[in-house]
């Protein structure tokens, strides 16, 4: 087998005209360094060779392009027309390895790139964006695109490879990701900003507002009402903020993420209550879901270390409602 190097990677010669086997980096810059300095000594010490190797490879250059490329007189040795454009090429082909090797040298430091990341409502809509600030400031190359949809869907989209990072409310997963914890979570009970203040009342008599099944949220309200009975209407919509904007209205009841309610609780747009499952609060947690089989990218290896940092900073930012905002009790049946 007939086989050219172009630096160190083999190259098959076949179907190559001479001139294509002969480019290399270190001759086309070589040219460049003639016509810059008029000498090809002073050439071949700009590329940190000997003067006898500098005029072998230019040599091989020139008879491989079929005409001359250098006139040499008695002030140095200077380009010919045929040798001012192989230089002009020369300075592209050059300029476009080095951007080569920067974009290489960008992703593999986790620099440029697509972050392909699925993410639950409660997490995506009120977390994330600090998340993004920090990891994104220093990352312009980097192109984010962020996929919100309900935990169930959010593993489905990781061990698919449609996302390459998930982040949900902790719930079964597919067999295909893995999960890590990342912070703890609580279900605050809220109802319109009129909801009586003291007293117990049954969920019986309520109108409860749920997100839809694929949803961690749901799946622990669930939970709940097998332990506190069923309410009298249940209305599924599609994300939280149909929920909190469905329950401000007065349509009903819900049970939704602290992190979710915090900033409506404090403008005093919904009101919190309290409510006393048997098995304790009602908290779950974030989790990271990374898929099982899969080789994480730079990019999102160095994206899993800032979600990780600003959990761990954060720990208690979903430590669930504040007492005084813990009004009227859940009864049970």
């Amino acid at each position: 087998m007939d086989v050219d190097r172009l630096g160190s990677v083999p190259v098959r010669a076949s179907g190559r005209s001479p001139l294509q086997q002969a480019i290399d980096p270190l001759r086309l810059q070589l040219v460049l360094e003639v016509g810059r300095h008029g000498s090809i000594t002073r050439a071949a010490e700009a590329c940190g060779i000997g003067q006898p190797t500098a005029s072998a490879h230019l040599r091989t250059l020139e008879a491989a392009a079929g005409q001359p490329l250098f006139a040499r007189g008695g002030r140095g040795t200077r380009l010919t027309d045929a040798g001012r454009v192989v230089a002009e090429h020369a300075a592209v082909v050059l300029s476009a390895l080095d951007g080569m090797r920067e974009e290489l040298d960008a992703l593999g430091g986790a620099r440029a790139g697509t972050l392909r990341l699925a993410t639950c409502g409660d997490f995506g809509n009120y977390l994330l964006p600090r998340v993004l600030s920090a990891f994104a400031a220093d990352r312009p190359r980097v192109d984010i695109r962020i996929a919100v949809a309900p935990s169930g869907d959010v593993a489905r989209a990781v061990a698919s490879g449609a996302a390459d990072v998930g982040i949900g409310g902790e719930m079964r997963s597919p067999d295909d990701v893995e999960v890590e914890r990342l912070m703890r979570d609580v279900l605050v009970g809220i109802g319109p900003a009129d909801l009586a203040v003291s007293g117990r009342f049954s969920l019986r008599d309520r109108t409860l507002i749920v997100s839809t099944r694929a949803s961690s949220t749901r799946a622990h309200t669930e939970r709940l009402l097998a332990q506190v009975g069923r309410p009298a209407r249940i209305v599924e919509v599609d994300s939280v903020e149909a929920v909190k904007r469905s329950v401000a209205a007065g349509v009903g009841i819900a049970f939704v993420s602290a992190v979710a309610a915090a900033d409506e609780l404090e403008r005093g747009q919904l009101r919190a209550f309290a409510f006393r499952p048997a098995g304790g609060p009602l908290d779950r947690w974030f989790v990271l879901i990374r898929p099982r089989h899969r080789r994480p990218t730079p990019i999102a290896q160095a994206f899993e270390h800032a979600l990780r940092t600003f959990c761990g900073r954060h720990m208690r930012i979903a430590d669930g409602p504040h007492p005084e905002l813990a009004l009227p009790q859940l009864r049970a049946r």
